[in-house]
């Protein structure tokens, strides 16, 4: 009888630790999956045919030589060189797509668990050199909004810093937004650390 005790108190352990590793490489794979999704969504954004918007047309009137009036034809708007991103108004259609960039509790500081992301996106943008994209910082509702606002900003701004430095992806396409806690995500609670993230909106 002790010995059929001792033969299950050592098999209940072992069983007990593989399921917890069991469960911890599923997660980790289901994780992984996620942000591969999102990355994907990201590069189909970038991909897709680009609207010309009304504020960066620049339609020209051609005129026949031998007449005041103009001709039938009017040549095709030119589209914005990227300089022109910051001239963008924040209501622009755009194609949004957030990840949970993480960074060191109550700053600005990148951690390194969300360097590799980082890495990823910076190359997806630099395929496509000609498209300008948001890129918006959120927190979570915990503290004052002031300084929520502020660290959102700074945090856009690091992210911006990373992607341009490491993949020599030109400052003047990426536009950084704060959000403090304005925009949390909907059906869950304003103080979830779930909103802390960073948001790329494409501009479509």
């Amino acid at each position: 009888m002790n010995r059929s005790r001792n033969l299950f108190a050592r098999a209940v352990p072992a069983a007990v630790l593989s399921c917890v590793l069991a469960c911890a490489f599923t997660g980790s794979a289901i994780a992984d999956q996620s942000e591969q999704s999102k990355l994907k969504a990201l590069q189909r954004a970038l991909a897709a045919p680009q609207e010309q918007p009304e504020e960066f047309s620049a339609k020209s009137i051609v005129f026949d030589k031998d007449s005041e009036s103009p001709a039938a034809t009017v040549q095709a708007p030119q589209r914005a060189a990227a300089g022109d991103c910051a001239l963008l108004s924040s209501d622009v259609a755009t194609t949004s797509v957030d990840f949970q960039i993480q960074f060191k509790l109550g700053s600005a500081e990148l951690s390194p668990v969300s360097e590799n992301t980082l890495q990823q996106i910076a190359k997806i943008l630099a395929l496509t050199p000609e498209r300008c994209v948001f890129v918006e910082g959120h927190t979570d509702a915990t503290g004052r909004p002031d300084a929520n606002m502020r660290l959102s900003r700074d945090r856009a701004e690091t992210v911006v810093r990373f992607i341009t430095d490491r993949a020599g992806v030109l400052r003047s396409r990426l536009i950084t937004v704060g959000k403090g806690s304005t925009e949390t995500l909907k059906n869950l609670s304003p103080t979830d650390p779930k909103n802390r993230r960073v948001v790329f909106k494409v501009v479509s």
